[in-house]
């Protein structure tokens, strides 16, 4: 197993011939966080001029190549910090022999075909729980979290669900260095309510909102994890 880096720092920006590739250092080295996608990605470039939290692994085996100049990161959460560092504003200028990795798909929401239909992409039957997953200290949902609320909607209709419980949660990161993180207090209110709010307008009904007021723990391994709303169903 790899060994985990949790650390805040500015991102760098690398241009190449095909898309930007973001970076981050730590303790005097370069890490490869992602490239320039589309919104549909699993990775969402940070902004310039803000710091941003990386939480990931390195590879357990040392032969895996660099990408972009970096060591890459597996699985890797990225989280931009809110408070503006106009610090934070290195670009790289593309160079002879670093190149992107190739994208499945390219930058922009026109780059992929609109999948049809918010229908379960899995068969589910009985009690059902959904993660809805966020950035350190942030209620934004991004696409994935998207496609789980509507994933829940469409099953918990489909089943004529009884009860929607929405329990919502903020946690503790633990960085490398030994310092934690605390998410902001109420986010875990506003993250179930804002739930709520989007499967009431998908047309849920019996929704059940409660919260857990103190932060998780952290571990410094599972943190991105902790960082959660789950949606239970009950028929």
């Amino acid at each position: 197993m790899g060994q985990q880096r949790n650390f805040v720092a500015c991102p760098i920006v690398r241009d190449t011939k095909t898309v930007p590739c973001f970076l981050a250092e730590y303790e005097g080295e370069t890490y490869y966080l992602g490239i320039q996608q589309d919104i549909t990605s699993d990775f969402h470039p940070p902004q310039l001029k803000h710091q941003v939290l990386v939480e990931g692994r390195v590879a357990p085996d040392p032969r895996v190549p660099r990408i972009c100049g970096g060591i890459p990161l597996q699985p890797v959460s990225i989280s931009v910090l809110k408070e503006v560092n106009l610090a934070c504003d290195t670009l790289l200028p593309s160079e002879p022999g670093i190149e992107a990795p190739a994208a499945p798909r390219g930058a922009g929401p026109a780059s992929r075909r609109a999948e049809s239909g918010g229908a379960p992409s899995r068969s589910l039957a009985g009690r059902q729980e959904f993660t809805v997953l966020y950035a350190f200290d942030d209620d934004y949902l991004e696409y994935a979290a998207n496609q789980v609320v509507t994933e829940a909607a469409a099953y918990a209709q489909r089943i004529g669900a009884s009860e929607v419980k929405i329990y919502g949660y903020r946690a503790t990161t633990i960085l490398s260095n030994g310092n934690r993180l605390i998410e902001k207090a109420g986010l875990a209110e506003k993250r179930a309510r804002n739930i709520a709010t989007l499967l009431g307008g998908l047309g849920v009904s019996h929704l059940m909102t409660d919260w857990k007021d103190e932060a998780e723990p952290g571990d410094g391994l599972t943190d991105p994890s902790r960082r959660r709303v789950t949606i239970v169903v009950t028929p």
